[in-house]
């Protein structure tokens, strides 16, 4: 029961959330989805530079023991670097995260 607590806190958490969006003025909307895929793609090579996979480890040792946990944080420092180098591409495009109204 302990362990489902922090997981339905963080869920509600979640669901309370303001969905966003990002903006520019005079911006078409495929303008906006060209920048945002340059920048999620450039985020993606970014972070593998900085947090690289085991599959770069010695030959029969990307999946064992030591290695695996480090295969592990380094993908989940992976995937928060890719938000925020993704969210640093948009603003120095000139872009702003609004919130997305109904």
């Amino acid at each position: 029961m302990r362990s489902i607590l922090p997981v339905a806190l963080l869920l509600a958490l979640a669901a309370c959330a303001t969905p966003t969006r990002w903006e520019k003025a005079g911006v078409s909307e495929e303008t906006k989805e060209a920048d945002l895929d340059v920048c999620r793609h450039a985020a993606a090579k970014r972070g593998m530079l900085y947090y690289p996979t085991a599959v770069n480890a010695p030959p029969g040792w990307a999946y064992q023991g030591q290695w695996a946990v480090m295969d592990t944080f380094s993908d989940d420092y992976r995937y928060h670097a890719d938000f925020q180098l993704t969210a640093s591409c948009m603003h120095w495009k000139g872009y702003e995260k609004v919130p997305v109204s109904n």
